[in-house]
């Protein structure tokens, strides 16, 4: 059961300041020697590696996973691994609504990666994909996701200690962050900008999302589509030109300044501004579709065996895979009916990202129905 002494709202503080110790420790210690003797060979693919952690999809398969099995790690185990999807959508709207708003670049050679001559040809080119970046770089998005999500795990769950629970999520934001800096994906302020976004979105679920004990999924996942529709506002703003003197404020808090767009660093472009606001797109569309499948179906407790997780997971995955197709590429097929606009590829990107949500939310549902049962049995 979850102690009715757990300082939720109180211990945040703490949490933050945890994260924040561990994080600045392993940066200028760990992070100082492989920065000085270049990141290659095995270092670089442990860090593409560790980085992963905090990658949308491996979030979207991890909560997946925990809201199906459902483990009995917190007293309400359903409500708690929808809360953690909505968790996990919200940081990826507010990750793009800053990113897009403040604009402030990545750092040079974001765009490049030295891969080790012994991989093979396929994994060199999954290195290269994974180790290199471009677009804007404040606030790290990936340190922010683990922050929020991990720093979930922390409020919502009750296994284990709090202190253990801590130690464990701030281990991770940390290596996390570590991997992004020695990518040379960001820089150190971009990873602490990540940490204290971060910290300030799980605070907001704690505060909104939690009454009592019991966390509230419809809240959760109506909160994670209002933060989505904003920073897609925002997005689509930044776009039309608005938002120049946010940018360059922005930039100049962070100490970039828009002469140094030069030799060796990204340019960001409106392609990139479009994405951003494709991809707070995604969020929305995920709060949503969570949303509306929570409020019509509440909460369920039927088992999801190992063939249901399976077929679950080619689903949802399908469905956002084919919203991440639209942030990067634009929508595959439009018959000649409409114009790729980045209005058609908000809505598309969140119409797929709301139905791999929704599927996941309603899958114990579905396969309960479902006579005879050999996917819910496993």
């Amino acid at each position: 059961m979850v102690s009715t002494t757990d300082p939720l709202v109180v211990g945040a503080p703490k949490w933050f300041t945890t994260v924040g110790v561990l994080g600045w420790l392993t940066t200028v210690g760990v992070l100082g020697w492989l920065t000085t003797v270049g990141v290659s060979g095995w270092p670089t693919v442990a860090a593409a590696v560790a980085t992963q952690l905090a990658e949308t999809w491996f979030l979207f398969v991890l909560l997946s996973l925990g809201y199906w099995v459902a483990p009995r790690v917190t007293a309400n185990p359903r409500a708690v691994g929808a809360t953690l999807i909505a968790v996990a959508f919200a940081a990826l709207a507010a990750s793009l609504g800053l990113k897009a708003g403040l604009a402030v670049p990545r750092p040079p050679g974001a765009t490049t990666a030295t891969v080790p001559d012994w991989l093979p040809s396929v994994a060199a080119d999954v290195l290269r994909t994974t180790a290199t970046a471009d677009g804007y770089g404040f606030p790290s998005g990936h340190v922010l996701a683990a922050t929020a999500v991990y720093g979930g795990f922390v409020t919502f769950l009750d296994t284990g200690t709090r202190r253990r629970r801590l130690l464990a999520a701030g281990g991770v934001v940390a290596l996390v962050g570590a991997s992004r800096i020695a990518l040379g994906l960001h820089t150190v302020a971009d990873v602490a900008g990540g940490v204290v976004c971060g910290a300030a979105t799980l605070w907001l679920f704690v505060r909104v999302t939690r009454p009592g004990f019991r966390p509230a999924p419809d809240r959760a996942f109506f909160l994670a589509g209002t933060l989505g529709l904003l920073a897609v506002a925002v997005g689509l703003a930044r776009w039309s030109g608005l938002l120049t003197d946010v940018a360059a404020m922005g930039q100049s808090v962070v100490g970039v300044e828009q002469s140094t767009v030069g030799a060796g660093q990204p340019t960001v472009t409106r392609r990139e501004t479009a994405r951003a606001a494709v991809g707070a797109g995604v969020a929305a569309g995920g709060g949503v579709g969570g949303y509306l499948v929570w409020r019509l179906r509440g909460p369920e407790d039927a088992a999801v065996g190992l063939g249901g997780v399976l077929l679950g997971l080619v689903l949802a995955a399908g469905s956002l895979g084919y919203a991440g197709t639209v942030v990067t590429d634009g929508v595959p097929v439009v018959l000649g009916l409409f114009r790729d606009t980045v209005s058609l590829r908000v809505a598309a990107a969140g119409l797929a990202a709301a139905a791999a949500v929704a599927l996941v939310v309603a899958w114990p549902t579905v396969l309960d129905r479902v006579r005879p049962s050999r996917l819910r049995r496993g």
